[in-house]
């Protein structure tokens, strides 16, 4: 708490201008405390480094048989809790630039959340690239920003057996100026393990970024790279138990060095063991996210069919169309056409979605009523919510992707505003790319869509996977950014016919005949990049 009330009251001194002038954004307290407990594993004592101290959370709490060096060049923050600086003896503080400071010294431990700031001007720049050259003999890019000097200096700094932890934003990872930083990476050999914190925002405040930690150990000689992604508080603390375990079986996907390229995107590597490296396509989630269909805690109650809803003389009112269930789904394109079918066919499409200005008319207090009789309102889901009969509603979905699949996925151009519940996942697009739906749709339809999804994590029984939206997150997907104009409107071309001849029970051979264009097209554009010229 006392760590908290601190870095809120730095935050509240201070500007959002100079926190951004110093690259300052506060590690989260599950992650320094991983960071902590990997540096300090197997060590006896010993001299540490923190290259960026800021209010000091990294190094709070170690033992005094420790000796600290302790850089920042910031004096305001460090201002803000000097009274701790000054009241550990085992904390020398250096108020300097460490990028600058003393190369000799060696350290048998380095824990570090580095400024995340580009080059402040053009003189900097070339002082720091020179200064690299000369101690390092290595060139780095002029796009390359202060965290991965701050990470290649300390490495130099690490002692043949020590141990180092960053956390920065994962963005060098794929980036071109990142390429010389994995490289001496694979040829310094103490990189063990990068965990990819999956979250997003709410971790760094102001910093919409995905970060990871890398974890680095000189007194091991594993010719491998571990490759874990946590979504949750919960995952990392079961990564944060492996890591100090004795790691026998892999937690996340391993990779040697010697197939490991610096010049690739490493962020592949969190998402499929035997992922291949393909050309013009991006995870999902650069484009899009993927959420679980409405969660009613009882679908059986809360849904209805015509029938029921005479039965009870409930008004129209309190229903909105739905997809209940995936198998009311019968080919790639849904329409208003097939919804009036399953209407008609007295499928479960109405959901009951009790608005709580309305007047509660008789049927519907006795359908509550009788909910209540049966216990609906005390099951598990159900019974945190108040009212119980209410729940979150979302918006319809462009696309819908079957939860449940076999040998494929099940994907659907929804062309309705009809909502989904949860036995589907929708694809729901980022502003920009809401416009490029049919695009992507087009995609899914291909043979190589099925074959890049991510694969499942759940199994229940033969043949049965359990996709979950993180999976199709991470799933490989058109990268609509790289296509020309003339790309676009060819497969819009061909697309358009798919879904006409679909929809209107066409030809069968021509229909046939556009899926293998589709998929001539695609199987041409998305190659594995071990194929093409580099």
């Amino acid at each position: 708490m006392e760590e908290s009330r601190l870095e809120e009251s730095y935050l509240n001194k201070s500007s959002a201008l100079h926190r951004r002038h110093y690259g300052q954004y506060f590690t989260p307290d599950a992650a320094a405390d991983m960071m902590k407990q990997w540096v300090l594993n197997n060590l006896d004592g010993g001299r540490l480094l923190d290259p960026a101290v800021g209010l000091g959370k990294l190094i709070k709490d170690i033992p005094d048989e420790y000796t600290i060096d302790a850089y920042d060049d910031d004096k305001e923050i460090l201002e803000a809790n000097r009274d701790f600086f000054t009241s550990q003896s085992s904390i020398r503080l250096y108020e300097q630039d460490f990028l600058s400071a003393d190369w000799e010294k060696v350290y048998d431990g380095i824990i570090c959340n580095p400024p995340y700031i580009t080059f402040r001007n053009h003189d900097e720049k070339e002082i720091y690239l020179n200064l690299f050259r000369q101690k390092m003999g290595i060139l780095l890019s002029t796009y390359t920003n202060l965290y991965g000097l701050f990470m290649l200096k300390s490495l130099h700094q690490l002692n043949e057996h020590g141990r180092a932890a960053f956390i920065v934003p994962s963005d060098f990872l794929n980036a071109r100026y990142g390429t010389k930083i994995k490289e001496y990476f694979l040829q310094d050999g103490s990189l063990k393990i990068i965990i990819n914190t999956d979250i997003q925002m709410g971790w760094f405040k102001g910093a919409a970024t995905t970060s990871s930690l890398l974890l680095f150990d000189k007194s091991s000689s594993s010719d491998a790279i571990e490759f874990i992604r946590t979504q949750s508080v919960q995952e990392l603390q079961q990564a944060k138990a492996y890591i100090l375990s004795d790691r026998k079986k892999p937690h996340g996907i391993i990779r040697r060095r010697q197939d490991l390229n610096p010049a690739d995107k490493w962020k592949l590597h969190f998402y499929q063991e035997s992922q291949k490296r393909y050309t013009n396509v991006r995870p999902l989630k650069h484009f899009a996210s993927a959420k679980h269909g409405i969660k009613t805690g009882s679908n059986q109650y809360f849904c209805f069919n015509s029938s029921k809803m005479r039965q009870w003389q409930i008004g129209k009112q309190h229903f909105l169309p739905c997809i209940s269930k995936a198998a009311q789904l019968k080919q790639p394109f849904f329409s208003y056409i097939d919804y009036k079918q399953l209407v008609q066919q007295d499928e479960q499409t109405l959901l009951l979605c009790v608005d709580d200005e309305q007047e509660l008319e008789h049927g519907l207090k006795q359908y509550l009523e009788d909910g209540k009789s049966h216990r609906v309102d005390q099951r598990h889901i159900i019974r945190s919510r108040k009212p119980w009969y209410r729940f979150s509603v979302l918006e319809a979905a462009p696309i819908l992707v079957s939860v449940f699949n076999r040998k494929q996925i099940q994907i659907v151009r929804n062309k309705t505003n009809v909502r989904h519940l949860d036995q589907l996942m929708g694809i729901y697009f980022h502003d920009e790319y809401k416009q490029e739906a049919d695009l992507f749709m087009a995609y899914f339809l291909s043979d190589i869509a099925q074959e890049l999804m991510a694969n499942p994590h759940k199994e229940y029984g033969k043949d049965l996977k359990k996709l979950e939206p993180k999976d199709m997150d991470a799933s490989l997907v058109l990268d609509v950014q790289a296509l020309t104009e003339e790309q676009k409107h060819e497969i819009h071309s061909i697309y358009q016919r798919i879904e006409y001849l679909t929809v209107h029970d066409g030809d069968g051979r021509e229909l046939k005949h556009h899926y293998e264009l589709l998929n001539d097209f695609f199987s041409h554009l998305i190659q594995p990049l071990e194929k093409e010229e580099l």
